[in-house]
């Protein structure tokens, strides 16, 4: 099951989320994912709006929000991935969301492929000032096709 998330699921989240940046980013320092720990469960998920999947009491993944519908967080626990959590996670936000932003690492490949398999489209590159790696730019609406606007022409 979806839900929103709430203040009692933040600590669980976290471990969620230092877990996953582990696995999936291993060309950056855990030593740089620990400190950012606190920052998450204090002021990064009660400032987002964040959806947890839930299943057997257990959360086993989560989306999270910012501002202009950019997806700041999707992470699904190493355990349960590759059994369509973060895609049910993103199609439930998709439905509610004509368009969606987020930045993805360029050497994280398996989350390249997956948004871009879900239609995202690379929009540019930067570097993240805090780690120094090249990160992409990618952005996915309702109904367009190249994915670079936020709504297409005649869509209603």
């Amino acid at each position: 099951m979806i839900r929103h998330a709430t203040e009692k699921d933040y600590p669980t989240l976290t471990k969620l989320w230092l877990t996953s940046s582990f696995s999936a980013h291993d060309f950056i320092s855990e030593n740089y994912w620990q400190q950012m720990a606190k920052s998450v469960e204090n002021y990064y998920l009660p400032n987002s709006e964040t959806y947890v999947f839930e299943d057997r009491r257990q959360l086993k993944g989560f989306i999270s929000l910012t501002e202009n519908n950019h997806i700041g967080a999707l992470f699904v626990a190493p355990p349960f991935q590759k059994q369509r959590i973060g895609t049910k996670l993103l199609r439930y936000i998709r439905r509610r969301r004509p368009h969606l932003s987020l930045k993805v690492y360029i050497k994280n490949e398996a989350a390249l492929r997956f948004y871009q398999s879900a239609g995202f489209k690379i929009l540019g590159e930067q570097t993240d000032p805090t780690t120094g790696e090249t990160e992409l730019m990618m952005s996915w609406a309702v109904g367009c096709i190249s994915g670079f606007q936020k709504r297409c022409q005649g869509d209603s």
